[in-house]
């Protein structure tokens, strides 16, 4: 009997309900997602949350990120083997769950929801990994589990742009859970971008159901790893040059435009954004062109204060001075000149040996001599004789 025969055998019709009675009963990876959503609310937050909506689907890189709002909060996840997953969490829902965790309860929106920011992400870190502890324990096929084990919270990222540097898988499994917290209080979306892996990788190094730390023999690569692994593009710029807009409109390949002297030491390393990330001096390394970055000293944030810091200070060396046991340097001896120790030393002065003055013996006042009366005045000569001046 053929499968497309309308009156299927009674042996098939069994096997058709005992298949569909095992996939009722099997925990697939949108059954465990909701029932791991309503322990992670009771255990963790001491609140009612449940999924009244889910949707699993597989999506590429691209629609990935178009499915990222800046609005909301963006979380990249740290895997096992490097693998780099990402979570987005409804603003509504983040405001929900810090306010459970500071007030204790749950209170509606009010206002355009704030910015979100990297303590938001702290708060919401537990439940992300309390999500994946208990749905990767829940699955029973082997390739749900190899999806969802060993994700957890990695960083915040504040832009979609950032996401997809991250993200460098092709395809992704998209957990869509709309929940509930609070019995009604808010609702909001909670998605989840997981890179897919298969059972067994040809390669042989990939994961498999023998590897049940689902890691390499040199270990898992943290978010540290991935993110200096991203590339950075800088702009390496000479100089700045004035040149008419006429002069621009005919330049042509082949043409030669002088640079101002000096150019090649003072090059400027630049971001994207403009910003200037320090200076170097441009020239070639085995035929080809290189930038030498200009090392800033040591001493120049830091103060160099102890002996060992001396060759970084760039200071000349400056000989000790012997100060000697009395505290003063030696000096040279001079010829004609005596040594300090031969010189003679003056009696030491005693306010003891000096007996106090004797106030009898001071001068009585009163045997002054008189002084004689001055002149009158009437008695002055003439002044006469002196010659007479005309006033103007």
């Amino acid at each position: 009997m053929s499968a497309s025969d309308p009156n299927p055998s009674v042996l098939r019709r069994k096997t058709a309900a005992g298949q569909q009675q095992h996939q009722a009963r099997s925990v697939t990876v949108a059954k465990a997602m909701r029932l791991s959503i309503a322990k992670v609310g009771l255990d963790t937050f001491d609140m009612a949350m449940q999924a009244i909506g889910l949707l699993v689907e597989d999506r590429s890189q691209e629609a990935c990120i178009d499915m990222m709002d800046a609005a909301n909060l963006l979380v990249l996840l740290d895997g096992p083997q490097g693998r780099v997953g990402a979570a987005m969490i409804d603003a509504g829902l983040v405001g929900g769950l810090i306010q459970q965790q500071t007030m204790g309860r749950v209170v509606s929106p009010v206002g355009d929801p704030r910015e979100m920011t990297a303590t938001d992400a702290a708060m919401c870190a537990p439940l992300l990994d309390a999500l994946f502890d208990k749905a990767s324990a829940a699955v029973e096929d082997e390739a749900d589990r190899l999806l969802l084990r060993g994700f957890t919270f990695g960083a915040r990222s504040e832009e979609p742009r950032l996401v997809a540097m991250a993200l460098e898988g092709a395809e992704y499994r998209v957990i869509r859970l709309t929940l509930d917290l609070a019995k009604g209080v808010r609702q909001g979306d909670l998605v989840l971008f997981l890179p897919l892996v298969p059972l067994h990788d040809p390669d042989g190094g990939g994961l498999d159901a023998s590897d049940d730390a689902g890691q390499v023999e040199h270990g898992p690569r943290n978010m540290t790893d991935v993110v200096m692994l991203l590339e950075a593009e800088l702009m390496v710029q000479l100089c700045h040059v004035r040149i008419n807009l006429s002069d621009l409109t005919r330049l042509s390949p082949g043409d030669t435009v002088l640079l101002p002297p000096g150019t090649f030491p003072r090059t400027r390393i630049m971001a994207q954004s403009g910003k200037c990330l320090g200076t170097g001096t441009l020239g070639q390394v085995d035929g080809q062109r290189a930038l030498q970055i200009d090392r800033e000293p040591a001493h120049a944030n830091q103060p160099q204060r102890r002996q060992s810091d001396q060759p970084d200070v760039d200071m000349p060396t400056v000989a000790q001075v012997d100060m000697g046991a009395g505290g003063l340097p030696a000096l040279p001896d001079i010829d004609g000149v005596p040594a300090l120790d031969d010189m003679p030393m003056l009696p030491s002065f005693d306010e003891a040996d000096m007996p106090p003055p004797q106030v009898d013996e001071l001068p009585d006042l009163n045997s002054l001599p008189e002084l004689d009366d001055l002149p009158d005045l009437a008695d002055l000569p003439d002044l006469g004789d002196l010659p007479e001046i005309k006033s103007a």
